[in-house]
């Protein structure tokens, strides 16, 4: 009896919070809020104690065990310094808010980095393999290695903005550009196509969530 009623409880509260969000169609209303901050707040408590248990108590305790390592010990307290260094913006002063700019800067540095890396190891690199590969018997792979190659072309070609429009090679590179705009759209639709899925999918979730409840209470 208490795991129903525990249930019970646990899908009205899920219920009952999921309308709040739905308000949100009706305008912004204090509901509405109510839940953006429930959710926010759950959102940083959470953070916080992943952040303790995996980050910051793991090299504490590492820190501790290494107080016979000089060098080590540095190693695992440099970290703790440059997240210390970040709490001079919270003073608001001029005279030592720069200090933060130290360890922002590492993190704008490395962020951009990997995705730097990330660009090329990821996207650039296997496009790449797929245009030198060689071009096999297949029809349909021919046809498809040669736009695949025509569309990578193309879409540079709006990139290209060096080059003089008045020159014959400006001409043609201003054709590629035109028809490499049209395939960016073609490609940011499908993405956008992509990311309203999932939002529907999301949707189509928490009304069957909703519905399953109401018929649980009386199926």
């Amino acid at each position: 009896m208490t795991g129903e009623m525990l249930s019970l409880a646990t899908g009205l509260l899920g219920v009952v919070l999921t309308l709040m969000v739905f308000s949100r169609l009706l305008g912004d209303n204090p509901a509405f809020r109510t839940v953006q901050y429930l959710f926010v707040g759950v959102s940083i408590g959470y953070a916080f104690v992943v952040i303790y248990h995996q980050v910051l108590r793991p090299n504490a305790v590492a820190a501790v065990a290494a107080l016979n390592d000089p060098l080590r010990l540095g190693v695992l307290l440099l970290p703790f310094m440059l997240g210390i260094l970040l709490l001079a913006r919270v003073a608001g002063r001029q005279q030592i808010s720069w200090v933060a700019n130290l360890p922002l800067a590492l993190i704008f540095g490395v962020g951009a980095a990997l995705a730097l890396g990330g660009a090329l190891v990821g996207t650039l690199m296997p496009q790449l393999r797929d245009l030198a590969r060689p071009i096999s018997g297949d029809p349909a792979q021919a046809v498809g290695a040669v736009l695949l190659a025509l569309g990578v072309v193309l879409t540079l070609c709006y990139f290209y903005f060096t080059v003089p429009r008045e020159t014959l090679a400006g001409r043609v590179v201003a054709v590629g550009a035109r028809m490499g705009r049209w395939l960016l759209m073609i490609a940011f639709g499908f993405f956008l196509a992509g990311g309203l899925l999932t939002y529907l999918t999301a949707l189509n979730e928490r009304l069957a969530f909703i519905v399953g409840w109401v018929r649980s209470l009386f199926g």
